[in-house]
């Protein structure tokens, strides 16, 4: 499976300066080749508790709401997140597409929910992900965005939030602030379509929504459980 549309091609004309640097990152992001994933986060932990000298196993997910790779891609994700449990740190950043109109409604609706009460944002993308196709381009061509926006605030009342406080955090500059700077963290990292996945800071080149828990297993497992095994071997031995 592929990912959504990469964002080079949904920017093909724009200005001549955007257009190039956007083929530019094109380029660049389709030749790098697979670099060795590394066992731990790169860098020397400054705080907090560091296991059997390494950092910590991070797995970063980079997704579009309006995206139905993503939301195909999802219950892979959520079943790689029951099987390693607190071993493996996730991290889902949205990354809003331009060329889905109201991926950057849905991707604030989820900061306001972060803001509001952290645990709330997964069910509500997993809300957004049900009504996806909705929200889509085709299914809002004659939809006021005032009107989206409506909808997701009925989405989280689905969660118990109350209308008047999620419209108030669409009202709010930090909220929109937060996506614009979502997005612009995607593109810092390279990220030009969704679902991008990176191992501890590292691109994992051919991952896709298709990716079973047993795929992501085969680079997982060795990084998460092999210290694990490791000290049951030691203890065994010194017994």
């Amino acid at each position: 499976m592929a990912k959504c549309e990469e964002i080079s091609s949904a920017c093909r004309f724009s200005s001549n300066g955007q257009l190039l640097g956007l083929l530019v990152l094109s380029f660049v992001g389709s030749s790098w080749a697979q670099f060795a994933v590394p066992e731990g986060y790169d860098g020397f932990q400054y705080n907090g508790v560091q296991g059997n000298g390494r950092g910590p196993v991070v797995w970063e997910v980079f997704i579009d709401p309006m995206c139905r790779n993503c939301k195909s891609g999802w219950p892979a994700l959520t079943q790689v997140a029951e099987r390693y449990g607190s071993s493996l740190v996730i991290v889902v950043h949205p990354f809003p597409a331009p060329f889905h109109h109201n991926a950057f409604f849905a991707a604030r609706a989820l900061h306001i929910a972060q803001m509001l009460n952290s645990s709330l944002v997964y069910p509500l993308l997993e809300l957004v992900f049900r009504d996806q196709e909705t929200f889509s381009n085709p299914s809002t061509r004659d939809e006021t965005p005032a009107h989206v926006i409506s909808r997701l605030i009925s989405l989280a009342g689905e969660l118990g939030v109350p209308a008047n406080l999620f419209e108030a955090g669409f009202n709010a500059v930090a909220t929109d602030q937060a996506t614009r700077l979502s997005f612009k963290y995607g593109c810092s990292r390279g990220v030009v379509g969704t679902p991008t996945y990176l191992v501890n800071g590292m691109t994992v080149i051919g991952a896709n929504d298709g990716w079973s828990v047993d795929d992501w297993a085969k680079i997982l497992d060795s990084m998460v459980k092999e210290p694990e095994l490791n000290a049951r071997t030691d203890h065994t031995t010194q017994s």
